[in-house]
């Protein structure tokens, strides 16, 4: 599933191992024509992800969407 509110706001559906997710980004212009953009993820734990600790599974989420979100600045200031 995906849900577009243009040009702030969009958000995604999906698995994550064996778990439901959400994900999404909200973006806000600043003064001095820049992006704030905030990336966001909520994970439903099932199965043998509950299991992982959530330090070990919230540095994990954070490696993805620090490399995601570097990906998306390198692409826009292209």
């Amino acid at each position: 599933m995906t849900a577009v509110e243009a040009p702030r706001r969009l958000a995604f559906a999906g698995p994550m191992g064996t778990s439901a997710a959400r994900w999404g980004m909200e973006l806000e212009p600043t003064d001095d024509q820049q992006t704030d953009a905030k990336m966001w993820v909520e994970v439903d734990l099932q199965s043998i992800m509950r299991a992982i600790p959530g330090r070990v599974l919230n540095g994990r989420i954070r490696r993805v969407m620090d490399i995601e979100m570097a990906a998306i600045k390198a692409a826009v200031e292209s």
